[in-house]
């Protein structure tokens, strides 16, 4: 422990802790209040996914089984992409090398039939036919565009589209404000609540 809290505070400038220091525009809270930078990244040599420098993590060991609905008008890839694999290779619901994830809602699991779709084009075509959400190119409550806030370098909408592990936020670390709950049900005839937010 006292290797990570020297990495935490003067590596990083972030104590293990999660509390915020100075750190200039690299200030940032960790993840978990027991989990510092090195949960997610290593300083050195730690390329372990290729194209994700400094990622102290593995590819998630399972095969996804990804989100379907009827009424769900986007293309959802095969498995999970960008960022979603990252956050994944721990949220997977079978990576017991975490044991301060106590909390198995902490994990998604391979199963994100029932979940929420990630890993998809969001763009004007998507928004046009599905009616109910709005452009990409229209403001986000981030500040800039739904395009530059909310979706990757693809266009697509991964896990930190709403969930940012860089700050506290709000429940879930979920980014922006405005945000609600709606029951749907799920193709299975079983109910689900989904939390809304930011806007769309």
């Amino acid at each position: 422990m006292l290797a990570n809290k020297w990495l935490g505070r003067f590596c990083f400038g972030v104590m293990v802790s999660g509390m915020l220091m100075a750190a200039g525009a690299w200030a940032a809270t960790a993840h978990s209040d027991l989990v510092g930078c090195d949960g997610c990244h290593v300083p050195h040599n730690a390329d372990r996914l290729p194209g994700v420098p400094l990622w102290n993590g593995s590819e998630a060991a399972v095969t996804f089984t990804m989100y379907s609905s009827t009424t769900f008008q986007g293309t959802i890839d095969g498995q999970p992409s960008g960022a979603s694999k990252l956050c994944l290779s721990c949220h997977d619901g079978a990576n017991p090398s975490f044991l301060w994830m106590s909390d198995t809602k902490k994990f998604q699991a391979s199963d994100l039939v029932n979940s929420h779709p990630i890993s998809f084009v969001y763009d004007s075509a998507l928004a046009s036919a599905d009616g109910a959400l709005r452009d990409p190119s229209q403001p986000s409550t981030l500040g800039r565009t739904i395009a530059q806030d909310l979706l990757d370098a693809e266009s697509k909408m991964q896990c930190n589209s709403c969930h940012d592990v860089h700050t506290s936020g709000v429940g879930k670390a979920l980014r922006g404000y405005s945000y609600g709950y709606e029951t749907i049900t799920n193709p299975d005839g079983s109910n689900s609540q989904i939390h809304h937010g930011p806007e769309l």
